[in-house]
């Protein structure tokens, strides 16, 4: 089938498509121009736009950001060898979890939660805002590019068992843990 098609109304009246498919699809040509005027839209002639109104005042972004490598105000990190049972403190006011690296050396499962929390939390009471599960020996990573939100604080703590309420510790330094937070 080729492009164009006839139109009935019209002997020799063409209407400009192009075939996609076996599908006439419908080309158009954008103009500009006050009415009863038209100006092909081209490199030479491009489509004029303007800004409505004015950006609010502050720190707004407009288009792509992309981070840049720097030696300071990057993310921190929580680190620790041991993770047990008994609850850490990784930060004590509001912040954004980014991602981890968990390892689990054990010889079985372990869960990994972390808590929304200004304080130190008590694993088995504290309710997790996030249970992460580590099969053992294995490894678990995560990046969270935006970042998950965390209004109270950042906990964490590890169990064998995955209901909130277990405070069953893993085995001493079987978990290895790496929070990226800000």
């Amino acid at each position: 089938m080729s492009d164009n098609i006839t139109l009935p109304e019209g002997a020799g009246t063409l209407l400009a498509t192009d075939e996609i498919l076996g599908v006439h699809v419908l080309r158009a040509k954008l103009q500009t121009g006050a009415d009863g005027t038209a100006v092909d839209v081209s490199q030479n002639d491009p489509l004029p736009v303007r800004l409505v109104g004015s950006l609010p005042a502050g720190a707004n972004t407009v288009g792509a950001v992309h981070v840049k490598p720097d030696t300071a105000g990057g993310l921190s990190v929580h680190r620790n060898v041991s993770l047990s049972a008994t609850g850490q403190s990784v930060k004590s006011s509001p912040g954004q979890v980014f991602g981890w690296h968990l390892a689990n050396w054990g010889s079985s499962v372990a869960f990994v939660k972390l808590y929304n929390t200004a304080g130190t939390p008590t694993v088995g009471t504290t309710e997790p805002a996030l249970t992460l599960m580590v099969p053992a020996g294995q490894v678990v990573s995560a990046e969270h590019t935006n970042g998950m939100a965390f209004t109270n604080g950042i906990g964490i703590g590890a169990t064998v068992g995955a209901a909130d309420g277990d405070a069953t510790a893993p085995a001493a330094t079987t978990m290895i843990v790496n929070v990226l937070y800000k």
